[in-house]
C-alpha cells in the first residue's frame, strides 16, 4: 500500500529536482490541467506517488554516496603524529585512584599509564614529563 501525499509535498519534491508540474505531467502521460487539479486538490494518484517516491529515493542514495566519498577523503588525509624525544614523554593527569601514591596519566597520542608520586603533589589536569619504568608504570623525570 502506497502512502498518500499532499500537493505541497509533491511540489517540494518537484522543486528539489528542478522539474515543473507541466514536465512531470508529460512524464506521467496526463494533461497539464489534470496535473494542476491533482496537486491543488491533494489528489495525487498512486502512480504519481510511486514516481515521486522513486525520485526522492534516488536523491537520498546520491546524498549517501556523497557522505561516503567525504568520509573516504577524510580517511585518506595523513595523520598527525606527535614525536617525543627518547623515552621521555609529556603526560597529563586524568585520574586519582584510591591509592594516594598513584596517578593515572594520558599521553598526547591517547595512550594511558600510571605514575608513582608523592601524595598531594599532582592533581587532575597537571602536566608532567615521565619516562618508562616497565609494566605500564612510569617515573617522573
Amino acid at each position: 500500500m502506497v502512502d498518500k501525499m499532499t500537493g505541497k509535498e509533491c511540489m517540494r519534491i518537484l522543486k528539489k529536482h528542478g522539474i515543473s508540474r507541466d514536465e512531470f505531467a508529460g512524464m506521467m502521460g496526463i494533461k497539464r490541467s489534470t496535473m494542476r487539479t491533482c496537486v491543488h486538490g491533494n489528489r495525487i494518484s498512486r502512480k504519481m506517488v510511486e514516481r515521486l517516491k522513486e525520485m526522492e529515493g534516488e536523491s537520498a542514495v546520491a546524498e549517501e554516496i556523497a557522505e561516503v566519498d567525504a568520509m573516504i577523503e577524510e580517511a585518506k588525509k595523513p595523520k598527525v603524529v606527535v614525536k617525543e624525544e627518547g623515552e621521555r614523554r609529556m603526560a597529563r593527569v586524568y585520574g586519582i585512584p584510591s591509592n594516594k601514591f598513584l596517578r593515572l596519566i594520558e599521553f598526547r597520542d591517547g595512550t594511558h599509564g600510571k605514575v608513582r608520586c608523592k601524595p598531594g603533589k599532582y592533581y587532575i589536569g597537571d602536566e608532567m614529563r615521565v619516562k618508562d619504568a616497565g609494566a605500564g608504570m612510569w617515573e617522573i623525570v
